[in-house]
């Protein structure tokens, strides 16, 4: 997710910006209009999909200018929001919190599980508070769950796609960043 006033940031003058960071990265980088969102959603939905490498690089890039753009360093915590499919939140939890604790032990970053879905989305927030390694290894772990999900059919592409019947369906997300509204940083794997 990226704050409204932020996009013009991302996609840079005539999308230099965005195709530089896609090019870069090796990842495809897109953002939702309006209208291809639900309309509770204040932010924007940017989808990158790749290879895990590619979505890991280009996540990096995208918290970066946002973060840029905020006056944050690399080395500042912050916090980053990246939204999954509700279905997927037990699993990526794991038994006892076993899944989630691993994640934010490998990545250094603190990891808490939103209680409610996204209004109009089919997704569940998980906030992760660290600097931009931390933040980044740990959607990278969230991601290899629920792309193992996905390899063994527990996750379909539709689990990932909106609910609202009058908003057309948006492409599998990878990883999706974006900083909040109210100073942090967002973002939404796939």
């Amino acid at each position: 997710l990226v704050p409204a006033d932020s996009v013009s940031f991302i996609i840079g003058k005539g999308g230099a910006t965005i195709r530089q960071m896609s090019e870069t990265c090796g990842a495809t980088l897109s953002i939702l209009k309006d209208g291809e969102a639900p309309a509770t959603l204040a932010d924007k939905i940017v989808i990158i999909a790749g290879s895990t490498q590619a979505k890991d690089a280009a996540c990096r890039e995208v918290v970066r200018k946002l973060r840029q753009m905020q006056g944050v360093t690399d080395m500042e915590p912050g916090v980053f929001v990246i939204i999954i499919p509700q279905i997927s939140v037990p699993v990526v939890i794991g038994t006892k919190g076993a899944q989630i604790k691993a994640i934010m032990e490998k990545s250094g970053a603190e990891i808490n599980v939103g209680r409610e879905a996204i209004i109009g989305m089919p997704d569940q927030p998980i906030s992760i508070n660290g600097t931009v390694d931390q933040v980044v290894m740990a959607v990278s772990g969230v991601n290899s769950v629920l792309q193992d999900m996905m390899d063994r059919g527990k996750l379909k592409e539709t689990d990932f796609r909106k609910v609202d019947p009058s908003v057309p369906p948006m492409a599998p997300m990878a990883s999706m960043a974006t900083p909040a509204s109210s100073g942090g940083d967002h973002a939404m794997p796939r």
